[in-house]
């Protein structure tokens, strides 16, 4: 009998240590592109859900946004893809044509329209049918260094490319204390300029916003053919070109506007709410404000982060319930991404960040910001990797000071060689 009991005392204590390696915690694989203080914010949030619970480990990894779709493509084929996949909604039609998302997903968890801004909510579709979780959204705005302005009598910020160009010369001093436009001015010492700008892909995207301002587009309405109006590109190209090499109020070849404005080495910058936590952080006074209205109409480019989901080659019940789990979790506690900047999608998100700092701006942008379009040949026609269409487009106008109908007409050679195969 004792033998007995001894023997059941075992095999209960096998069941049980079967039983705990059985519930081992499952493990899920969540891809981003970001690389800038939002990074950090998104590291927080995946400990703060594995902190959470016991059931699922997220496994985070970032890296630049091009060299993590071409990662993703490699992994697809090899049969190991994440099972959360950020993207923006330019992105997504290129990824749908491939067949590489799975759109079930989204609608297992059984979204409402109503708890998201609009433009969140639409940017998660593509030929009506949702493959993506809103994120979040995003625009250029302008900050202004409030002392700087202050020290050279400046009052609010600039609201017109007028205006935006007379503060910019203001604000640009030589080490003799000279402006742009005053007679001896040295432009090959300047100590403070009066505005920085993104001069990687981002330079793209102010000419896309400049576009819209003008209510022109760069594609026909089926985004067969390239359809650009050569004047008003001209004009949209001419007035970046000339904050440069004409009114001498940008730095050429500028890295990290942010951090130059941090320094001291530039008044005021154009960049987006990402920028926020590190300008929180640092000693400089400053406020955001809208993009300038530089021609017809408000317009900025803006953009949207969605949560998609790759095909899977075998169906995992388990696996498919941690990923819906983690989701909600994520859109449950939206107020947290808001904390990086970033507007989340979620009205209740939204809503949150209005009571922080620096974010009244850009919530007041939502209405005029412009999302490029989801090309089925996006990531080509949009990449941030040179030599691509946008980084040449780029790279003639800030710092080679092409002239600017060679660019525009560079341009559409380039979209037209990427959309003749189509």
């Amino acid at each position: 009998m004792r033998s007995a009991r001894r023997l059941f005392t075992i095999v209960a204590m096998v069941v049980a240590i079967v039983a705990s390696v059985g519930a081992a915690p499952i493990s899920i694989d969540y891809w981003g592109g970001w690389t800038g203080p939002d990074l950090d914010t998104m590291k927080r949030i995946v400990d703060k859900y594995n902190a959470s619970q016991s059931n699922v480990v997220v496994n985070f990894q970032s890296m630049q946004w091009t060299p993590l779709f071409s990662k993703f493509l490699m992994e697809m084929k090899g049969g190991n893809p994440p099972d959360i996949l950020v993207m923006h909604p330019f992105e997504l039609g290129q990824f749908v044509e491939m067949g590489v998302l799975d759109a079930n997903v989204v609608k297992k968890l059984g979204l409402s329209k109503n708890d998201f801004v609009e433009i969140g909510w639409n940017g998660s579709f593509y030929n009506g049918v949702q493959y993506g979780v809103p994120l979040d959204v995003h625009m250029h705005g302008l900050y202004v260094n409030t002392d700087l302005l202050a020290k050279a009598g400046l009052m609010g910020a600039p609201k017109t490319g007028a205006e935006l160009i007379a503060y910019g010369q203001k604000l640009t001093i030589d080490k003799n204390g000279k402006h742009p436009n005053e007679p001896g001015f040295d432009e090959n010492n300047i100590v403070q300029y009066g505005l920085g700008l993104l001069q990687n892909h981002h330079f793209f995207y102010h000419f896309f916003g400049l576009m819209n301002q003008q209510d022109a587009n760069f594609l026909t309405e089926d985004m067969e053919k390239t359809k650009i109006d050569e004047a008003k590109a001209v004009k949209a190209i001419s007035f970046l070109e000339d904050l440069i090499f004409k009114y001498k109020i940008v730095p050429k070849g500028e890295k990290s506007p942010v951090d130059d404005f941090i320094a001291g080495k530039v008044a005021m910058f154009i960049d987006g709410p990402w920028q926020l936590g590190k300008l929180i952080s640092s000693p400089v006074k400053w406020t955001s404000n809208m993009y300038p209205k530089i021609f017809d109409k408000e317009a900025m480019w803006g953009a949207a982060e969605i949560l998609t989901f790759p095909n899977k080659q075998k169906s995992d019940t388990a696996k498919q319930k941690a990923v819906a789990d983690f989701v909600r979790w994520l859109s449950a506690n939206s107020v947290l991404w808001a904390e990086s900047g970033q507007l989340p999608a979620s009205k209740v998100g939204m809503e949150a960040a209005k009571n922080l700092p620096g974010r009244a701006a850009f919530i007041a942008s939502l209405d005029y910001m412009k999302l490029l379009p989801p090309h089925p040949k996006a990531v080509m026609l949009f990449s941030s990797v040179a030599p691509s269409p946008v980084m040449t487009m780029a790279q003639d106008t800030s710092i080679n000071d092409k002239a600017p109908i060679d660019i525009v007409r560079q341009l559409k050679k380039d979209f037209d060689a990427i959309l003749s195969d189509m």
